[in-house]
């Protein structure tokens, strides 16, 4: 019999309907690369890192602001790589969490990497890749479009009433947002897995200030960042952008904008990609990124 996931009754709960293999793998995966934590500007930094590999792939974490909900793509790219991935303090200024990065990166001794973000992470390896350009050789960009303007000042507009919301109800809101991204394909046994990390990050290890920064960091970066095509144009490094063609949150005008706003990029569509390509399309989602990170 596979060993709970959780003491905690209502997380291991979470996992009832998971395969045994699957909670296995996520059990051995926590025991090989358990976090790790630092103080950092005064704020408690919790961490994933390898250890291993001579090249560095920094992936911070997607919308749950929990690193380990990646951990199928963190423990593929470790074999590898030196993977250093940390789940998002409470910080609301993205410069803030920039420069938290940067003093992580640097307390690990790592000064050249590269940086992967999927989804929430890409919106913020984008603005990172900007701010920190001498220290990021590549960068890979998956499933999400450029920042949004419009609808960070929709949100800008609506924290009044999040300041105020009972944090149940921010939860329940976010559960929800990442609902609307479920896969069609939902019978793959590893969705299962996925949702059951999801809900576990959601509802039991982020709390009300790490929710309303997440909001918050999408505001600022709109408003304190530009994104055109001009802005890399003199850096160096190689830009791998990942679609998946029926992805919602990458319809064709969003795969557009970014191939505008990337025009020296490397694209990669999977046909009938979702959200979650790195899991229905995982052995080619992962050869893909390899190659590009190899070369």
């Amino acid at each position: 019999m596979t060993k709970s996931i959780s003491s905690d009754p209502r997380i291991a709960r979470l996992y009832q309907n998971v395969p045994s293999d699957s909670r296995a793998r996520l059990l051995a995966f926590r025991e090989s690369y358990p976090y790790q934590t630092a103080e950092i500007g005064g704020n408690q930094w919790r961490f994933i890192d390898t250890g291993e590999g001579e090249q560095v792939l920094f992936i911070p974490a997607g919308g749950t602001a929990v690193a380990e909900v990646s951990f199928n793509s963190l423990a593929h790219f470790a074999q590898k790589y030196r993977v250093i991935s940390p789940d998002y303090p409470p910080i609301e200024k993205i410069n803030d969490l920039f420069e938290g990065f940067i003093q992580l990166l640097d307390k690990l001794g790592v000064d050249q990497f590269a940086v992967m973000g999927g989804s929430y992470g890409g919106w913020m390896v984008q603005s990172f890749v900007r701010q920190y350009p001498e220290r990021i050789n590549k960068m890979v960009i998956t499933a999400v479009g450029p920042p949004n303007k419009e609808n960070s000042q929709e949100l800008a507009r609506l924290m009044v009433w999040f300041q105020i919301t009972p944090t149940f109800l921010l939860r329940w809101m976010i559960n929800r947002s990442f609902s609307r991204l479920e896969s069609t394909k939902a019978e793959i046994p590893e969705f299962a897995l996925m949702w059951a990390l999801v809900r576990e990050a959601v509802y039991f290890r982020i709390g009300r200030a790490d929710i309303l920064a997440l909001m918050e960091r999408l505001i600022d970066q709109t408003e304190n960042y530009s994104f055109s095509a001009e802005d890399l144009q003199s850096w160096p490094g190689r830009i791998l952008l990942v679609f998946g063609s029926q992805d919602p949150g990458t319809p064709p005008e969003k795969r557009e904008e970014m191939t505008k706003l990337y025009p020296q990029a490397q694209v990669k569509m999977f046909s009938g990609g979702e959200h979650g390509i790195a899991i229905t399309h995982q052995q080619e989602y992962f050869a893909v990124i390899d190659d590009f990170l190899a070369n």
